[in-house]
């Protein structure tokens, strides 16, 4: 559980909100009975596509079945919850629609959905211009020549030198597109260098602001790869959506197409890490690798895992990851652990640690799906079993006529 006076962010599925589907948002507020009347919560709904994505009006796959402004069964509602959970009203409420009971005994909290006009709550810019960054009250992601793909300095409030001055924590990220052109051996290989994804849509919202990009890529003149990222930013975390396709024509041109991705922090000495399926083993960022880390590298990524990352400094990030579509293929994880090694794109030398995936072989004609769901927060004993838990039960009661 938080601390106390923190808020939970709960993330619900529309589907689950039996009798919500086609009302309009803006006609649903959500509140906490406290001091004898209900007050508003801070929440938003997510539009979500008929498929696995966020909807985006400029994203010309992006379907669903009714418009934004009403809620439907895929939709995704974020809800504020207060810590010190209210009281309980001794009536229904006029208007009551149903109720949300987050979290189980002494920590379960009430709230009331209610036929009301929503509660108005401010919708900060996360994602700020001029310079390109992401910035909330708790982190900030800068971006090297206004490049959702090129990934600056990192801050994390928790993350500070004795003075408190913020210190960075992050040397890039690490984009790789190979492949042979025309024949296998003749391989090209793309970076986040040669790849300028387009800004197509922003939505700012309280709780979270959502962002589509696009990027294409050409080769030999060829349009073989279009990139859609969606972005769902958070205060405290990131989630990060892919979907992609090599088109069946690009077997023309392209032979054995792979990928990697992989994040390299900045000087993270004494940091460890741990995944969900290498059991007890334990990676520590120290310059080299030793038995257990060895039998790590290249081990199989399930499609749906975490990985958490604590650098016992005052930061600490769980990465859930779900390979959700296409890759029957599989990926395999990678991590660097070394001073010297000269892996570029990078900003400063050496790897500690550089971690990620590599997918050695991308088929043809068909559709990739993929998340990334990063939380961050301040770490220490105990906080990996706590961020696990950071998804409490909900049990939604639908209202009596």
């Amino acid at each position: 559980m938080p601390a106390a006076g923190a808020a939970r962010v709960v993330a619900l599925e529309g589907g689950a909100l039996e009798g919500l589907a086609g009302r309009a948002q803006a006609a649903v507020d959500v509140a906490v009975y406290r001091d004898g009347t209900f007050q508003a919560v801070p929440h938003q709904w997510l539009a979500w596509s008929n498929g696995q994505a966020p909807y985006f009006e400029r994203d010309p796959d992006s379907e669903r079945d009714s418009p934004v402004t009403r809620i439907a069964a895929a939709d995704r509602l974020l809800v504020d919850v207060p810590e010190d959970g209210g009281d309980s009203p001794s009536d229904e409420p006029p208007g009551l629609l149903g109720t949300l009971i987050v979290g189980d005994g002494d920590d379960a909290r009430t709230l009331y959905l209610l036929a009301r006009p929503a509660s108005s709550h401010p919708a900060p810019k996360r994602l700020r211009q001029d310079p390109l960054r992401l910035r909330t009250d708790d982190f900030e992601l800068r971006f090297r020549d206004d490049n959702l793909f090129q990934w600056g300095d990192f801050f994390h409030n928790g993350y500070t030198d004795a003075d408190g001055t913020p210190r960075n924590l992050l040397d890039s990220l690490k984009l790789r597109l190979s492949a042979g052109v025309f024949s296998a051996g003749a391989r090209l290989t793309l970076t986040n260098e040669n790849l300028d994804p387009e800004i197509r849509q922003v939505i700012d919202g309280p709780l979270a602001t959502l962002v589509y990009a696009r990027t294409r890529v050409r080769v030999a003149g060829l349009p073989v790869l279009k990139v859609h990222n969606f972005l769902v930013i958070r205060d405290r975390g990131v989630a990060v959506h892919a979907r992609f396709r090599l088109p069946g024509f690009a077997a023309a041109v392209l032979r054995e197409p792979g990928a990697r991705v992989t994040v390299d922090g900045h000087d993270l000495t004494g940091a460890r890490l741990r995944t969900s399926w290498t059991g007890t083993r334990e990676a520590r960022v120290d310059g080299r690798l030793d038995a257990d880390e060895r039998a790590m590298v290249d081990s199989p990524v399930p499609a749906r895992n975490w990985l958490w990352f604590d650098t016992g400094e005052g930061f600490a990030m769980l990465a859930r990851l779900n390979f959700a579509a296409g890759f029957g293929t599989g990926a395999r994880f990678l991590y660097q652990d070394d001073p010297t090694l000269d892996d570029g794109p990078e900003r400063f030398p050496g790897q500690m640690p550089n971690v990620g995936f590599a997918l050695d072989r991308i088929p043809f004609g068909e559709s990739f799906y993929f998340m990334a769901e990063l939380d961050f927060s301040e770490g220490g004993p105990g906080a990996l079993a706590e961020a696990r838990r950071a998804r409490p039960a909900v049990r939604w009661r639908p209202a009596t006529d």
